[in-house]
């Protein structure tokens, strides 16, 4: 029995074009019908290459997420973007919170800032340094003996959000 073009849906064309990786002209010949059809199909059902780069980007697979995403890890671990990724992770996670409305509460002066926010940045500067030098040893040691304080404290809850929307908000307007 013949393939119905008729009978392709949605998701019968994204398998098609996603998983098995076929071109409109493929898909043309597999089904007899001219590539146009296909591609008034695919544009029809909004299915094309740069919407599955982020769709895959978005949901962190395939060998284009792989790959950036093995760039970034290289970039982190540079010494010359510890400056600038010590005071970025300051403001996500410490400024950009509880502290900040503690601050504009006039609970905390202008220097009582300037002076914890480069506290923060030096402290978590010399973490990404370890970490860019591989000193895995020392950063073992330095968990072993702070663990001991903050047992009390509730149990950590990693919290991805904000992280996982500053992705797709990237994505989204740079690819789309």
């Amino acid at each position: 029995m013949p393939l119905s073009w008729n009978n392709v849906n949605e998701e019968e064309l994204r398998r098609l074009y996603y998983d098995k990786r076929l071109s409109d002209r493929q898909i043309a010949d597999l089904f007899s019908i001219t590539r146009g059809k296909v591609a008034y199909k695919r544009k029809k059902f909004g299915i094309s290459i740069r919407k599955q780069i982020c769709e895959e980007m978005i949901e962190q697979r395939g060998d284009l997420f792989h790959k950036l995403n093995a760039e970034s890890k290289e970039r982190l671990l540079s010494r010359e973007n510890i400056e600038i990724a010590a005071k970025a992770i300051t403001h996500f996670a410490f400024r950009n919170g509880p502290v900040e409305d503690i601050h504009s509460n006039n609970q905390l002066t202008q220097g009582d800032m300037k002076t914890l926010n480069q506290y923060m940045v030096n402290r978590i500067a010399g973490l990404l340094t370890a970490i860019a030098d591989h000193k895995w040893l020392h950063i073992e040691a330095l968990l072993s003996h702070y663990k001991r304080y903050g047992t009390e404290w509730d149990k950590a809850e990693p919290d991805m959000e904000e992280i996982n929307a500053v992705l797709k908000y990237i994505i989204k307007n740079e690819f789309i």
